[in-house]
């Protein structure tokens, strides 16, 4: 299986090389990071790919705004083409809509399933993560899905940790005057994970795995 390199020193080392072109959920509290995480590796990405960055509520100003602030700059992609901002339609066309971008072999992120949970049931959330590893299965890229923990029910939080093809979870624990980060692959289908938390910070380059010894 060809592995995708994030671009993070530490991360594609623990991941015996990056991520499977997998369907993969991204899942933290607020101030956890995802949404940092998502950008970063698609910025990487981007690079030698095409993206589809789907917004529901977020508007592409504030993520540009945002992504600058990384200094990652993707105007050039959007001239280029390599990088696509999309409104997600809260109809029945959903589905479809997700499909054909991935029909025209571009890389997908979803910010975030838990807005699309607000409008539709859990069930027709299921269909689309399993249409969506169906047309993905000889695919080379990974799809990305934005994960707000609390922001819907026990239950459907489950179902769509049991659909997607891998978890990424990202932990935050808060101290007096600090804040301890870590993030934990709980699943990845295909790929063998060690079972272990990767402390991590957030610096004005993006994510750090703040390890002091090499990961084997």
């Amino acid at each position: 299986m060809k592995l995708i390199k994030t671009g993070i020193p530490g991360l594609d080392e623990y991941l015996m090389g990056g991520i499977p072109p997998k369907i993969l959920l991204l899942s933290g509290v607020p101030g956890s990071g995802n949404e940092i995480f998502a950008r970063q590796i698609a910025f990487t990405r981007a690079k030698q790919t095409s993206i589809t960055y789907f917004t529901l509520n977020s508007t592409p100003d504030s993520v540009r705004e945002d992504m600058i602030s990384y200094n990652w700059d993707i105007k050039s992609m959007e001239d280029s083409g390599n990088w696509k901002f999309q409104t997600l339609p809260l109809t029945k066309d959903l589905q479809d809509c997700i499909l054909q971008e991935m029909r025209k072999h571009r890389a997908v992120i979803i910010d975030s399933l838990s807005e699309v949970l607000l409008t539709h049931n859990t069930t027709e959330i299921i269909k689309l993560l399993t249409a969506m590893a169906d047309q993905n299965k000889n695919g080379e890229e990974y799809h990305l899905l934005l994960l707000t923990e609390g922001m819907q029910d026990s239950k459907s939080e489950t179902a769509m940790q049991h659909f997607a093809e891998g978890i990424i979870e990202f932990h935050i624990t808060w101290a007096t005057d600090s804040a301890h980060r870590d993030i934990l692959v709980r699943k990845m289908r295909g790929v063998q994970i060690q079972n272990r938390r990767l402390p991590y910070s957030i610096s004005k380059k993006g994510f750090i795995i703040e390890t002091a010894t090499r990961i084997t």
